[in-house]
């Protein structure tokens, strides 16, 4: 998997990170939970095995370049559109943190702190183009740009511990220069990373209650959590997570409750739909009705846990839900084989739909979806206005260093 260079930064080597530190630990200690329903457990191994599998065979099964973003674009109307993205994602992370801290710091927000976060993400979108832009020109104007962004991030990463903002800050840097430079990490780094990362993963919760803290985060409160003894305990129990996905697996099994898809129209609706313009009766018309699988058990998740997106798919077409996996595999190789050919379109949504690709090992599948409408609303038509009048895409030099890429022989091998 990691023979060749570079390998490290493809969607399979993150998925198998995501099962590695955070599936498998969880696994051990559910193996022998004699109160589990009969069979759950077996079920709950086929379906996420199958997953995993089909997440690779799309990745696999081609090496075509998504053309539809095969063009040549304006970096300097992109550096303009992302000095626009940041101030307005800038000016709403402002009026979050204005809110009321009660309001702000909700498990499960809802009113302006959703609409100020739904405005918010473009300025994650602006400091992705500006990284992009000052790898690829040296642009002073996009490093600043650049830099403006990553204050928010790191207030995010250090003050509330958010894994999601940390993964995403990380890997467009690293990707940025992949793709415009070539260059890479070292795969031992790598590895190295994927085992610090299972031992860090299971103690976040304990991080969160530090930087929340009054006195705020500090080294030493940091170096006072069991790290260790949090994933020993994981697996020796279990995690709630898989914990969630045996019972739900197995009570949709049981019960043959699919929804076919509907769960995805629901969220897209719950997140795009406000009710505050069309009212909330007209917003509850739109819900196509599905029965809670936790209903048919004795079993309730845990406040802040996950399902894991195997159950996800499950849940929407039985054993065949893995097809999901494969898509997300496919779309993900479609877009980092444009990214190679240093397609600005193909960089910036590989970067950004690597970490909700993750997320729907850890979390759901929709994550992809989501995060794709929330940027053909705002993203798609900067790409479109920073579109140069040309013929469409094709290879040239890495900037000012760098060999040149032939999409012809790129992935040949």
């Amino acid at each position: 998997m990691l023979g060749r260079k570079g390998r490290i930064y493809e969607y399979p080597f993150f998925a198998g990170a995501m099962f590695f530190s955070f599936v498998l630990p969880q696994l051990p200690g559910l193996a022998g939970d004699p109160y589990l329903p009969e069979g759950a457990f077996a079920k709950t191994m086929v379906v996420t095995l199958s997953c995993a599998v089909m997440l690779w065979l799309g990745w696999a099964v081609t090496n075509r370049p998504m053309r539809a973003f095969a063009y040549e674009m304006s970096e300097q109307r992109l550096i303009t559109a992302a000095a626009a993205l940041s101030a307005a994602g800038a000016f709403f992370y402002f009026k979050i943190s204005h809110l009321p801290v009660e309001v702000r710091d909700l498990s499960l927000p809802t009113g302006l702190p959703v609409a100020y976060n739904f405005f918010a993400k473009m300025l994650g979108y602006g400091f992705t183009l500006a990284t992009i832009c000052f790898v690829r020109t040296g642009s002073r104007l996009a490093l600043v740009i650049a830099l403006f962004g990553a204050m928010f991030y790191l207030e995010r990463i250090i003050f509330a511990g958010r894994r999601g903002d940390t993964s995403e800050f990380v890997l467009i840097i690293l990707l940025s220069y992949w793709f415009e430079r070539g260059r890479t990490v070292p795969r031992a780094l790598a590895l190295a990373a994927v085992l610090v990362g299972t031992l860090v993963m299971n103690s976040t919760g304990d991080y969160r209650k530090v930087a929340k803290a009054e006195e705020g985060p500090s080294l030493d409160r940091v170096m006072q959590i069991d790290f260790v003894g949090n994933l020993k305990d994981l697996l020796a129990n279990g995690g709630p997570e898989m914990l969630n996905a045996v019972y739900k697996i197995n009570a949709i099994d049981e019960n043959m409750i699919l929804d076919f898809g509907a769960f995805h129209w629901n969220t897209l609706v719950f997140n795009y739909i406000p009710a505050q313009v069309t009212g909330t009766e007209f917003k509850d018309l739109l819900f196509i009705p599905i029965r809670n699988p936790y209903a048919f058990t004795a079993h309730a998740p845990a406040t802040g846990s996950t399902e894991t997106g195997m159950a996800d798919g499950f849940g929407s077409f039985w054993y065949f839900g893995a097809i999901k996996f494969f898509l997300i595999g496919l779309v993900l190789k479609r877009l980092y084989c444009a990214a190679m050919q240093r397609s600005i379109p193909g960089q910036f949504l590989y970067m950004l739909l690597l970490t909700p690709g993750m997320l729907a090992i850890t979390h759901h599948t929709h994550f992809i979806l989501n995060i794709w409408v929330h940027l053909s609303i705002f993203v798609y038509p900067v790409l479109l206005w920073s579109r140069k009048p040309a013929d469409r895409f094709a290879p040239t030099t890495l900037g000012r260093s760098g060999p040149i890429r032939d999409p012809r022989r790129a992935f040949s091998a």
